[in-house]
């Protein structure tokens, strides 16, 4: 399933959005390890993990930007 057929399935107004350049607290690159980035989220949390299911998604920058002057 492609991650516009997932919106359009719970629908717009189901959706959050948070950027990480927002609320990241920490950010470490390892040549070894990778990118390691640490977050923080209003969403509660429970024995399940959070409220709501986060999903990361990686999108082009330059894009995005573009995407959004319009």
């Amino acid at each position: 399933m492609k991650m516009s057929e997932l919106i359009l399935a719970i629908g717009d107004d189901n959706v959050l959005v948070q950027l990480l350049d927002q609320c990241a607290s920490d950010l470490n690159y390892s040549a070894k390890s990778g990118t390691k980035i640490t977050f923080g989220t209003d969403q509660p949390i429970d024995l399940k993990g959070t409220k709501k299911l986060g999903i990361v998604l990686w999108l082009d920058r330059d894009l995005v930007a573009k995407a959004l002057e319009q």
